[in-house]
């Protein structure tokens, strides 16, 4: 699923605009119904993404909220029945963030989540039976990402702690966006992973990465948080 499209930043081309998807996820075939994220803008988008898998915001049972930054977490109001499950350590972040990303924390989704069944996790907290979060900070103090078991193996959301392909193969040399536009890229083939444009530790960040791919397995299984060419896609592919 994906809502509104949004601009993201790979470190290494910064000067570089790219047009990205600001990714939403449905999990299905289990017996909760589970959303990760809630995308960003109004709830237009996120309402008509529901509708393509024949479902409505009630519906919902459980959010996931990989992280509280605006382009994640607005319309939680959206979804007043569900309950929500957040990393402490982001909850904490999100009320006092460093002085340069508080723009990335929109008061009013604090606000909200203050008044809707939020339930502050940590590290390994089970979700559902083959669902579980992890936390791997590096983009945020608290970002989560979400192991999912599969028919194909444990696939890893790993929300923006990995923007892009780009980050998972640095040696790409052209990437294309959510216009279509190919953009060219420094390619950095001699970088295992290449962190995005965000993050509040890298080194926590480098440990993130290693970590997420332990539990994946392979790289081809770390699904990341702004990807054009993973809109309307459905993992694991057949």
């Amino acid at each position: 699923m994906g809502s509104l499209k949004g601009a993201t930043t790979h470190l290494l081309d910064m000067m570089t605009p790219v047009a990205g998807p600001a990714l939403v996820f449905y999990l299905e075939g289990g017996p909760q119904k589970i959303l990760v994220d809630t995308g960003v803008g109004g709830p237009e988008g996120v309402v008509r993404a529901l509708s393509g898998v024949g479902l409505r915001p009630e519906d919902i049972d459980t959010v996931i909220l990989t992280h509280l930054h605006f382009d994640h977490a607005d319309n939680v109001g959206l979804f007043p029945q569900a309950r929500f499950i957040l990393q402490k350590k982001e909850w904490e972040y999100a009320k006092s963030p460093l002085p340069i990303q508080r723009s990335l924390y929109n008061p009013q989704t604090v606000e909200e989540l203050e008044h809707l069944d939020l339930i502050l996790v940590e590290d390994g907290f089970e979700v559902a039976d083959g669902v579980e979060v992890i936390l791997v900070p590096g983009h945020t103090k608290g970002q989560q990402a979400i192991v999912v078991n599969t028919k194909k193996g444990k696939y890893v959301l790993a929300g923006d702690l990995l923007y892009c392909w780009l980050n998972i193969y640095p040696g790409i040399s052209e990437y294309t966006d959510m216009m279509g536009n190919r953009i060219a890229c420094t390619p950095q083939p001699d970088h295992a992973f290449y962190p995005p444009g965000i993050h509040t530790d890298l080194s926590d960040w480098y440990d993130s990465v290693w970590k997420v791919l332990s539990f994946a397995g392979s790289r081809r299984r770390i699904v990341p948080g702004h990807e054009p060419g993973l809109v309307g896609r459905i993992l694991p592919e057949e």
